[in-house]
């Protein structure tokens, strides 16, 4: 989802697309979590990644509109309804006019990114740490994206960067999918702030 109103969702039957939050209302749970000790908690996180992968994480989630929010955006569903649990991804399709949709945590994972990233990396639970393993994934494996693990990316693997990612998070430039996104500027001065460039 974008930080300026619009998320994307999903349909009970597969299909992707954007809408304003203004059109959306809950759909009964299809469950959130055991509770059963499971945590939200960001402290979680450190260390999952490395500092310069997780100024990039930082940088999407800034993008999403969940850094910042309740648990760091670890416990954020879709329309910004929490999670009790982060044990496991919550399903919940969220309803908005005549479809849903299912983005939870941090980078609004939907259902089947999330079993898709979850199967390929043996994750047990939706917690934080998984989390940031999974968005990882999505950056190296799914994009095609190397993020140099001593240093901050050039301006130019930067660029590089949003243009792949964008295409998984459409809340980056250049907006591949209609929906209101952040500039490349933005982008840019948010991960600077982060990575140190």
């Amino acid at each position: 989802s974008g930080g300026n109103g619009w998320v994307n969702v999903e349909s009970p039957s597969g299909q992707q697309g954007w809408v304003s939050r203004q059109y959306v209302e809950e759909l009964p749970s299809n469950g959130g979590g055991s509770g059963s000790g499971e945590t939200c908690d960001p402290a979680r996180a450190v260390g999952a990644v490395g500092n310069f992968q997780k100024a990039l994480h930082d940088s999407i989630a800034w993008a999403e509109g969940t850094r910042d929010h309740s648990k760091d955006g670890y416990d954020v569903m879709f329309s910004f309804q929490l999670m009790n649990s982060c044990g496991t991804h919550p399903n919940k399709c969220i309803k908005f006019g005549s479809s849903c949709s299912t983005a939870a945590g941090r980078y609004q994972f939907l259902t089947g990114t999330w079993n898709s990233v979850k199967s390929a990396n043996g994750l047990s639970s939706f917690e934080p740490e998984n989390q940031e393993i999974g968005a990882a994934y999505l950056v190296k494996t799914v994009r095609h994206v190397t993020v140099p693990q001593s240093r901050a990316m050039t301006a130019s693997e930067f660029s590089n960067a949003m243009s792949k990612l964008s295409w998984e998070w459409a809340s980056l430039p250049p907006g591949r999918y209609g929906q209101p996104n952040k500039s490349a500027s933005q982008m840019r001065n948010m991960y600077c702030s982060l990575a140190g460039c």
